[in-house]
């Protein structure tokens, strides 16, 4: 990882080959001790997307790994839970025959290059667990 520029509010980041984005995201929210908003493009050799099954409570997971994949947009924020930052991201995806496909981003390693633009929260956000679904939600 690499960082471009780096200020109050914002940061631009290049995530480099092998390394695995939901971590390095984690480790900036851990150096600056406070939550961001992002975007992130570039292209990455393995993504495993989930899907949140609302009736079961249940993650079904799928992990896509063809080489190289673009990632036409990926988004998400940073928040955190018990002390410790939690990244929740989305993506699209296409592969070599242009067909997209895209969800709730669990793991993701680069093949090429990542570049990330963070904005960065004024104050650090919690999540906390929802009773309904057991997934962690933004909190006041």
């Amino acid at each position: 990882m690499q960082i471009i520029l780096d200020s109050k509010s914002k940061s631009v980041v290049r995530i480099d080959k092998g390394e695995e984005c939901l971590e390095v995201l984690k480790s900036l929210a851990k150096k600056k001790d406070a939550s961001f908003n992002f975007s992130m493009i570039g292209a990455c050799r393995e993504v495993e997307l989930s899907y949140f099954d609302v009736a079961t409570k249940t993650y079904f997971k799928k992990v896509f790994n063809t080489g190289n994949i673009e990632m036409v947009s990926v988004n998400g924020n940073v928040a955190w839970f018990e002390n410790e930052p939690i990244v929740h991201m989305h993506g699209v995806f296409s592969d070599e025959e242009y067909k997209c496909f895209g969800g709730h981003v669990a793991k993701l390693v680069i093949s090429i290059t990542g570049e990330v633009v963070i904005d960065w929260l004024p104050s650090k956000i919690a999540k906390k667990i929802d009773k309904e679904t057991g997934l962690k939600f933004l909190c006041v």
